[in-house]
C-alpha cells in the first residue's frame, strides 16, 4: 500500500469516527439536558413551585448552545476531511491543511457544557431548598360555613 493510499485510508477512519462521535455526543447531551431537566420538574419540585427559573433558563441555553457547537463543530470537520481525501486524489497532497475553528469551538463546548451543568444543579438545590421550607410550613384551616379550607401559613 502507498503512502498515500495509507494516508487516504486514515482519513477515512477519521471521518467515520467524526461522524461516530457527532451522533454519540449529540444524543447523550441532550438526552441527559432533556431528561434531567424534565425529571426534576416532573418529580422532584413542580414547576409551580420553583424559584429562580432563570438559572434553568440559562442552563438549557447552554446546553442549546453546546450542541449547537458541537453539530457545527463536526460539520467542519468532516467537511475538512472530504476535502482532504478529494485532494489526495488530485495529487494535491501539499495543499491540506487543519481547520483553524474546530479546536476553538472544542474550547467554547469544553467551557459552556460545565456551566450549563453548573447552572442545572444550582437551580435544583435552590428549589429543592425552597420546596423543602414551603413543604413543612405548617397550615392553617379556616371554616366557612361548615367546610374546612387549608390554607398554606406564611
Amino acid at each position: 500500500m502507498s503512502l498515500k493510499e495509507e494516508y487516504k485510508k486514515d482519513l477515512l477512519e477519521d471521518l467515520r469516527y467524526s461522524v461516530s462521535k457527532f451522533d454519540t455526543q449529540v444524543l447523550t447531551i441532550a438526552s441527559g439536558a432533556i431528561a434531567i431537566s424534565l425529571t426534576f420538574i416532573k418529580e422532584i419540585v413542580p414547576i409551580k413551585y420553583a424559584v429562580a427559573e432563570w438559572l434553568f433558563l440559562l442552563a438549557l441555553m447552554c446546553f442549546i448552545i453546546c450542541l449547537t457547537l458541537g453539530f457545527i463543530s463536526h460539520y467542519l470537520s468532516i467537511k475538512k476531511i472530504s476535502e482532504s481525501i478529494d485532494k489526495i486524489d488530485e495529487n494535491r497532497i501539499e495543499e491540506i491543511t487543519s481547520e483553524e475553528w474546530i479546536p476553538k469551538i472544542n474550547l467554547g463546548m469544553v467551557i459552556i457544557l460545565p456551566l450549563g451543568i453548573l447552572l442545572l444543579t444550582s437551580y435544583s438545590l435552590i428549589n429543592m431548598k425552597h420546596y423543602k421550607e414551603i413543604s413543612n410550613k405548617p397550615k392553617r384551616t379556616i371554616t366557612i360555613e361548615g367546610t374546612k379550607i387549608h390554607k398554606n401559613g406564611k
